[in-house]
């Protein structure tokens, strides 16, 4: 083992601990680290920003998107819903009894056909012979009849004696076998006519141009006197009934045929209402045009509206440019009402729910309450002449309608504009243009 405190150890501790410490160098590094701390500080404070006052520049603007607002007149369009429906739509049933033994092709379901065609036939056997015996039953009574006037001229001649009574005379005359002949002559061509009726009743006729809906007989069916043949209806022109409420109706010129003798919807074609129709077939967009011809009498209990009814000429007849209308199609309508005069139509997204609008007045905004005279999807229309309200005057030259959102800005903020002139002027326009109808979209 080996010791631990041995003298070789012992001569190299007791020459470490006699060496001397350098305290000078410490005292060096320490001054040094003094002096450079000490100028960071003194740079740090010798370039501290100047403070600033708040409010001593020109104020800041908010960028608005503007436009100039331009008097004219707007047509109002009230929109509207319905469904296509004929104006005829009917029954078609048998008069007569019998066996069915011709059909005609225009008699199934879709197909049209014209006032007078053929459409079914009952065997007539029957009739003709019910007519033959109605002529020989006329026959006898003409035969019977003129025997009581040969009759009545012999008695006449004959007759010498002058009669007590008046009734007496007439008795010796035979006036009332002849009247009582004539009678029964004119019975018999009655039952004449009606055999030949019945007869002329084993044909079924259309009346009128329309198409089939529906089918309900064919061939070698026995039909009983008013059996449904089928359901019809006329092709001359489609009627759709639109709910109006009862607010838009004051801007809805209304037909009114009971003021002047004849005035008809016929007579008056250019004067009444313009009505469009959109329909949606094969994945596109038409759109007709009709007139509105009447208004029904009452409101709806239910919905608390008023039906006007519209007419569409012609609508079964397709051309390459418009389909042909379906019965039962879904429509909607834009009712032409009327023409509003002198007013500013200003875009929806510049009106608050609360009816306020923002204006720009020489470069700070103001905020005004405006009366409403007509409000639609894309504007909302104010008097241009008058004031807006009762309380404030109209909009004038030198103010611009803000269409940025301001509800967070106050009344007196400065605000510039973000569009020129141009571009102003031509939103101002294109919320006065007038719908027109167009073939497909």
């Amino acid at each position: 083992m080996t010791e631990i405190n041995s003298p070789k150890e012992t001569v190299e501790v007791s020459e470490v601990s006699n060496k001397p410490v350098v305290w000078g160098v410490h005292l060096i590094v320490t001054i040094v680290i003094f002096i450079i701390a000490f100028s960071i500080i003194a740079a740090m404070f010798a370039n501290k920003p100047s403070a600033r006052k708040w409010g001593g520049g020109p104020p800041s603007s908010v960028g608005v998107e503007t436009v100039q607002l331009e008097a004219s007149n707007y047509p109002v369009w009230i929109k509207s819903y319905g469904s296509a429906e004929p104006l005829t739509r009917t029954q078609l049933v048998s008069e007569v009894s019998g066996r069915v033994i011709e059909v005609a092709n225009n008699i199934r379901a879709g197909l049209s056909f014209k006032k007078g065609d053929i459409l079914l036939t009952i065997d007539p056997r029957d009739y003709q012979i019910e007519v033959d015996v109605a002529k020989s039953t006329v026959a006898d009574a003409w035969v019977k009849y003129k025997e009581e006037l040969a009759q009545a001229d012999v008695a006449e001649r004959d007759w010498n004696a002058t009669p007590g009574s008046e009734g007496g005379r007439d008795l010796a005359l035979r006036k009332p076998q002849v009247a009582a002949a004539l009678a029964s002559f004119d019975a018999s061509k009655a039952r004449l006519a009606k055999a030949e009726l019945n007869l002329e009743r084993t044909e079924v006729k259309a009346p009128f141009d329309g198409k089939i809906l529906k089918q309900m007989v064919d061939l070698g069916q026995v039909l009983n006197p008013s059996q449904t043949i089928a359901e019809i209806y006329s092709t001359d022109f489609i009627e759709v009934r639109l709910p109006v409420k009862a607010q838009d109706l004051a801007h809805i010129k209304l037909p009114d045929y009971s003021q002047t003798q004849g005035n008809t919807p016929e007579k008056n074609q250019d004067h009444l209402p313009a009505v469009l129709f959109e329909g949606e077939l094969g994945g596109k967009t038409f759109t007709w045009e009709g007139k509105l011809v009447r208004s029904e009498g009452a409101f709806d209990s239910s919905t608390r509206m008023l039906y006007v009814v519209a007419k569409l000429d012609n609508p079964f007849v397709s051309s390459p440019e418009l389909p042909a209308l379906r019965v039962g199609q879904f429509l909607r309508a834009k009712i032409e009402g009327n023409q509003l005069m002198d007013v500013y139509a200003i875009p929806r997204r510049a009106v608050s729910q609360s009816n306020m609008i923002a204006l720009a007045n020489n470069g700070l905004l103001q905020k005004r309450l405006i009366s409403p005279l007509w409000t639609d999807a894309q504007s909302v229309v104010i008097s241009a002449s008058s004031g807006i309200n009762d309380n404030s005057a109209a909009i004038n030259s030198s103010e611009q309608l803000i269409l940025t959102p301001t509800a967070n800005l106050a009344t007196g903020t400065r605000v510039k504009s973000l569009n020129d002139d141009q571009a102003s002027l031509a939103v101002a326009k294109k919320m006065q243009t007038k719908p027109t109808a167009t073939t497909a979209k």
